[in-house]
């Protein structure tokens, strides 16, 4: 009750639906997954492992882009560019800005980057998911005795 009294009744309704989308939004590569699943006609076969590796895909994108572009961005701002600073030297200033604009509103940036990598990744896997699934198994390795039958 002590956040209504600071906030007021409509900022802290207006926070509350504000959470719920953010909640909703993070958790788009699990649901939209699932309603192309049940909306398709005719419908994709192993329709859970269907939303499983979507939702791992895009999880997995999305974590390797952050990695990928952030921590050497992070690692130049850290190491390299105190020194060019001491040197006089203005290099990577614009990259820097960037990048503390990134590292104080990453939580902003999430929601839209997921959405469209779900949307993408879904339509990418679902053309290919009845293939995908037919495809026949790899009985490559058979184990053989070396010599003769056992």
């Amino acid at each position: 009750m002590e956040a209504i009294d600071v906030f007021g009744p409509k900022l802290s309704a207006m926070l509350v639906a504000l959470a719920v989308v953010y909640f909703l939004i993070s958790f788009a590569p699990v649901w939209w997954p699932a309603l192309k699943v049940f909306r398709t006609n005719p419908k994709l076969p192993r329709p859970l492992l269907f939303v499983a590796i979507v939702a791992a895909l895009v999880y997995g994108v999305f974590s390797f882009l952050a990695f990928a572009v952030l921590l050497p961005v992070e690692a130049y701002g850290i190491f390299v560019a105190p020194s060019l600073e001491t040197a006089n030297v203005a290099y990577g200033a614009g990259l820097l800005r960037i990048s503390g604009f990134f590292a104080d509103y990453w939580w902003i940036l999430v929601p839209p980057v997921q959405i469209l990598l779900t949307w993408y990744i879904t339509a990418q896997v679902g053309r290919r998911w009845a293939h995908i699934c037919a495809a026949p198994p790899n009985n490559s390795f058979k184990p053989k005795p070396l010599r003769g039958s056992a």
